[in-house]
C-alpha cells in the first residue's frame, strides 16, 4: 500500500524540520555539493538568492533578554530591512506576502531561507537587546520594510 504525504497544507512541513534534516549530519558548518544540490530541489532558484544573502553577510539575529526571545533582520536593497519569524512562518518583505501567502507559489521566501540557514552554518551576526526594546525593535524594522523607490509622475 502506497503512503500519501498530504501537501494541502503547507504548514505541515516547517522549514526549520527540513534544513535540520539536511544538515543533521553536517558537523563543518559549510554547505557541500550535495546538500546545495538537495537544497536547489527543495527551493529552486530562490536557494541562490538566500545564498547570497549569507554570504553577503546580510542577516542578523535580534535576541532579547533576560526572555531570550529572537527574530531575524535581513537587508534588502535601498536600505530595507526585513523581519523574520522562523517559527512564526513570517517575513515583512513584499515577496513573503505576495508569492507564499497570495499567490501560493513558494513556501517561504529567500529571507527566511537565508536566516535559517546562517543560523546553521553559523554565519548569523547576534545583538542583544533588553526586553523593554523588543516593540521599539519590531517598530522600527517593520517601518524600513516597506521602502520604496520614489516615483515621479508626469501630468498630461
Amino acid at each position: 500500500m502506497a503512503t500519501t504525504i498530504n501537501t494541502s497544507n503547507k504548514n505541515t512541513v516547517k522549514l526549520l524540520d527540513i534544513l535540520k534534516i539536511i544538515f543533521e549530519n553536517n558537523k563543518t558548518n559549510t554547505i557541500s555539493e550535495e546538500t546545495l544540490l538537495s537544497l536547489y530541489y527543495i527551493f529552486d532558484q530562490t536557494i541562490f538568492a538566500s545564498l547570497e544573502l549569507i554570504d553577503k553577510e546580510l542577516i542578523t539575529k535580534y535576541v532579547f533578554q533576560p526572555s531570550n526571545r529572537y527574530f531575524y533582520v535581513v537587508e534588502g536593497r535601498k536600505g530595507a530591512k526585513y523581519m523574520c519569524l522562523i517559527q512564526g512562518d513570517y517575513c515583512s518583505c513584499p515577496s513573503f506576502n505576495f508569492s507564499v501567502l497570495l499567490k501560493s507559489d513558494s513556501v517561504y521566501c529567500k529571507h527566511q531561507i537565508s536566516s535559517i540557514l546562517a543560523e546553521i552554518i553559523s554565519n548569523v551576526k547576534v545583538i542583544e537587546f533588553d526586553d523593554s526594546e523588543y516593540q521599539s525593535q519590531i517598530l522600527s524594522i517593520e517601518s524600513l520594510s516597506f521602502k520604496t523607490p520614489t516615483h515621479k509622475f508626469q501630468q498630461k
